[in-house]
């Protein structure tokens, strides 16, 4: 009896959960315009802009993939905040401006054109090299331009009139 209590429990187990989903799925968000955009950056510290191009946007693979060109320019304005009395800045701030260009190769779509303004405040410890200091510096930098890439690339998946290019084409 309890064999037979066994083989059913199991029957219904088994033909219960036979349709299960999880809710957790692998799912690519490849967005359409990933591995499509050439890239020309221009201005100071253009290494770090094309690093996080790259990241956020995928490099082309094929020359025949190219459907975009962005033009990016970087302006670098720093500004020391608080100079002490023997001249030496105890803060550094630092205004970065991108100016994007995307304009499609094919003519179809209308050249899309923003720019945006990041700003972040840098306490360098000592005047001349400082590792720990200078890192930070770098850290910070690179952070502020991945978060503009970022949001360029929001920007364009949200841009309707873009979208609508992008499916007619």
């Amino acid at each position: 009896m309890k064999l037979i209590n066994f083989f059913f429990l199991a029957f219904l187990v088994v033909s219960g959960c036979s349709n299960i989903e999880f809710v957790l799925k692998n799912k690519n968000n490849i967005s359409p315009l990933n591995n499509k955009i050439n890239f020309e950056v221009s201005g100071k510290n253009y290494e770090y802009v094309a690093e996080a191009l790259i990241k956020h946007f995928g490099s082309i693979k094929k020359e025949d993939d190219k459907i975009y060109s962005l033009n990016v320019e970087i302006v670098e304005e720093m500004i020391k905040t608080v100079i002490d009395t023997n001249q030496v800045s105890s803060s550094v701030q630092y205004n970065i401006l991108l100016n994007y260009t995307l304009i499609g190769y094919s003519g179809n779509c209308k050249k899309i054109q923003k720019t945006y303004k990041s700003k972040f405040t840098h306490y360098p410890k000592s005047e001349g090299y400082n590792f720990g200091s200078d890192q930070a510096l770098l850290e910070a930098y690179k952070s502020i331009i991945n978060e503009n890439v970022f949001s360029f690339k929001n920007y364009l998946s949200n841009n309707e009139e873009f979208i609508r290019c992008i499916n007619e084409g």
